[in-house]
């Protein structure tokens, strides 16, 4: 702040017109500039994080393709096993002899069941390896499925880990082909397109891993993270911050497939986030810290140069303003003053001429209404500073009983206007137009200070040569910081 201070002193000292202006120039090209660079790195900054988001985006949406397509072609077979001559026939040993050709011929498939949906029970059981007919109670029904068939991972059981895929047979109402399937074929497509140093799960449709990138085989099966299940839960894709069960924050774009409910999770290295987000923010922040500075120290120098070269203006804009104010008034007042006197001199001439009593007292009526008048002017005449006033001598309590109902009916009706005058006699010389008007304009103010309610004071004391007239009221009084300014011409805190 101190330099701040400091810089707009020694240029406005050492620098000429030409060089002020110049400076002002350069700052002010300065100041969008700077805001333009930070914007620039800023979007720099977010590019680069969109790119990684997007790429790991892409990512998870490949791998639920691959998987999509995979368990499509699963459940393309199964249909076509349950439309075979044998279950058309019933022939449910010929059946499981075609389920048995169909393990052979289809990569990854366990075992298929043919089993009743109602009922439970089972018709057969093919494997690989041997075809056992009715329910030996070696496996039950697979959980609940994905509509189309899809069905989600078991760790636990014979065969198991496993997918479960079922489609119903033709011909043989309420009954199902379940294909028993090896997830680890998933964890093989997985692993291919994984991104480079990226973690990456797929999980079903309850949330429990399929493949994992780390630790498959203690994870198959098993429940994932809270996070991932949040994700799936809500569907879609997007990315999620998170903690992996290794205990590492990362974040991860994720994608949940509407055909088998299962989702791709690819985690990203935080930093590779993180680092982009930082400077962007940075960026932002360093550039408008660097643009308050500059638009500050500008404006500044700006202001003050300004108000350097504004304030013989203003002070000569001032004077002029008082100097019109003066002459009109004046002016006005001397034009005033000569109607006055021309009808004072024709009342003058009535009071002269008349005889009647009447006539003589409306005339003497009229006289002190035209001697208000002439105190008026006065009052104006010295309020310009155009001369005409009048010194004389004023004993200080017959002025002041003089005033007091003029006091008061300044003040209003809820203010009451209190009256010490001097023990003894006392004379001043003064103006008496003048110091009237000074007492009515302090009582004026201390009403409207008090918002016509309250006491006003108005004490005398002689002090040695001097009388001294002191107006105290009860209302706020005058803010400190505002004592200053009370005296500066044309100065008030009233409203417009």
């Amino acid at each position: 702040m101190a330099l701040l201070k400091r810089l707009p002193t020694i240029a406005s000292d050492t620098l000429s017109p030409l060089q002020r202006v110049l400076l002002i120039v350069a700052a002010s090209i300065l100041l969008p500039a700077v805001i333009v660079v930070g914007l620039l790195f800023r979007e720099s900054s977010l590019k680069q994080l969109e790119a990684v988001e997007q790429q790991a985006q892409q990512a998870a949406d490949l791998i639920v393709l691959l998987a999509d397509t995979r368990a499509k072609a699963d459940i393309t077979a199964l249909r076509v096993l349950s439309v075979s001559r044998y279950f058309v026939a019933g022939d449910l040993i010929g059946g499981a002899g075609r389920a048995r050709d169909t393990i052979d011929l289809v990569p990854g498939w366990k075992a298929v069941i043919l089993s009743n949906l109602v009922t439970g029970e089972v018709a057969f059981r093919a494997t690989e390896n041997d075809t056992t007919l009715g329910d030996d109670g070696s496996r039950s029904v697979p959980k609940t499925l994905h509509e189309g068939g899809f069905g989600g991972v078991e760790r636990d059981g014979p065969l198991c880990p496993c997918l479960s895929l079922q489609v119903p047979v033709r011909n043989l109402p309420d009954f199902v082909l379940t294909a028993i399937v090896d997830p680890f074929l998933y964890q093989n497509l997985l692993m291919e397109r994984l991104p480079d140093g990226a973690v990456a799960a797929i999980v079903d449709q309850d949330g429990d891993f399929i493949a994992r990138s780390l630790d498959y085989d203690e994870r198959v099966g098993t429940p994932a993270t809270e996070f991932v299940r949040g994700a799936v839960a809500e569907g879609g894709r997007g990315i999620y911050e998170g903690t992996t069960y290794e205990g590492f924050t990362n974040y991860t774009a994720y994608t949940v497939s509407e055909t088998t409910g299962w989702s791709a999770h690819v985690a990203i290295n935080n930093a590779l986030i993180d680092r982009p987000r930082e400077r962007a923010n940075m960026a932002i922040i360093i550039g408008l810290l660097t643009a308050i500075l500059i638009g500050a120290a500008l404006s500044f120098y700006v202001v003050r140069d300004i108000a350097a070269r504004r304030i013989e203006d203003r002070r000569l804009m001032e004077f002029q303003k008082a100097e019109a104010v003066n002459q009109f008034t004046a002016t006005v007042v001397h034009d005033f003053r000569n109607v006055l006197s021309a009808v004072q001199s024709g009342l003058n001439m009535i009071i002269r001429s008349t005889k009647e009593p009447e006539t003589e007292k409306y005339a003497g009526m009229i006289g002190d209404v035209l001697e208000r008048g002439a105190r008026l002017t006065n009052r104006l005449l010295s309020f310009v500073g155009d001369g005409g006033t009048e010194i004389e001598d004023i004993e200080i309590n017959s002025f002041l009983d003089e005033i007091e109902y003029l006091l008061q009916q300044a003040a209003g009706q809820g203010v009451e206007v209190r009256i010490e005058a001097p023990t003894e006699s006392a004379r001043v010389k003064a103006n008496r137009d003048q110091l009237e008007l000074a007492l009515v304009n302090l009582v004026v103010n201390a009403r409207d200070a008090m918002s016509g309610k309250g006491l006003i004071d108005v004490s005398t004391a002689i002090d040695k040569k001097q009388v001294v007239i002191s107006v105290a009221d009860t209302g706020p009084g005058i803010p400190p910081e505002m004592r200053s300014k009370v005296f500066t011409r044309f100065f008030t805190t009233k409203p417009d």
